[in-house]
């Protein structure tokens, strides 16, 4: 019935974490949610990372083991398959910036996340890097969230430099016109110094609510993380009154 998007303030900042924190949250609430991950990359690629160089019709999935992915298929409490909650796998980190981007169509995404939202009340869709990445076809994620008008939920990774970096976000994601339903703390450095001070800063400037601060956490993508939202009342009240202005 309803999808929001989980943008990242970079890479590495936990977004599949917070997608599993927000789909373990809103089933104990008696949502039926599922995650979708459009394009599933890999992390880690030589030094000289190959691109697929062949010319004969590809498949979408150069493996179907991503961790991301099977992580949001861990989370969520129903039977979804593998290639129903992401649309493209690939081995290397980047290809929206090689030639392997033209694999990549927006019309097989926008089916996809079209069969979700019908299935299920909601959908958690998680980006790939930031939200501003290239995405498919000449548009980024942003172009793609504004298409479908789409609300946002920001993840910070708590690290050095993440004020400048969430605030930026933030600002961005107000320009596009999409509504930010709030931001999540999470916490990947465990020896960063002023680490309440940072979210105290960023509390104070963000124009949205804090929905949760989630520690660090060794292979969060194996434990239960929905308590560490606390203000998943407010996520809920906002996609009922999106649901609501739909239908009117």
């Amino acid at each position: 019935m309803s999808s929001f998007f989980v943008a990242g303030t970079d890479t590495d900042v936990g977004k599949t974490t917070a997608c599993r924190a927000i789909i373990q949250a809103l089933q104990a609430k008696g949502v039926r949610i599922v995650g979708y991950k459009p394009i599933a990359c890999s992390c880690e690629e030589g030094i000289y990372p190959v691109e697929n160089q062949s010319n004969e019709s590809q498949t979408d999935y150069d493996a179907e083991n991503n961790s991301d992915v099977l992580a949001l298929m861990d989370a969520t409490n129903e039977p979804v398959s593998y290639q129903e909650v992401n649309s493209y796998t690939f081995a290397h980190s980047l290809p929206m910036l090689t030639r392997d981007k033209s694999r990549i169509k927006l019309s097989k995404i926008n089916q996809a996340l079209t069969i979700l939202v019908q299935k299920y009340q909601s959908v958690v869709v998680e980006g790939s890097f930031g939200l501003l990445t290239p995405m498919a076809e000449g548009k980024s994620f942003a172009d793609w969230v504004v298409e479908h008008k789409m609300p946002v939920v920001l993840v910070v990774g708590i690290k050095e430099g993440c004020i400048n970096h969430a605030l930026l976000t933030a600002q961005v994601i107000k320009q596009l016109g999409v509504p930010l339903l709030g931001w999540i703390a999470n916490r990947i450095n465990p020896c960063l110094g002023h680490y309440k001070e940072v979210v105290d800063i960023l509390e104070a400037q963000i124009d949205a609510p804090l929905l949760g601060k989630i520690p660090y956490i060794h292979k969060p993508e194996s434990q239960e993380l929905g308590h560490y939202l606390t203000n998943i009342d407010r996520l809920m009240y906002m996609q009922t009154e999106l649901d609501r202005k739909s239908v009117v």
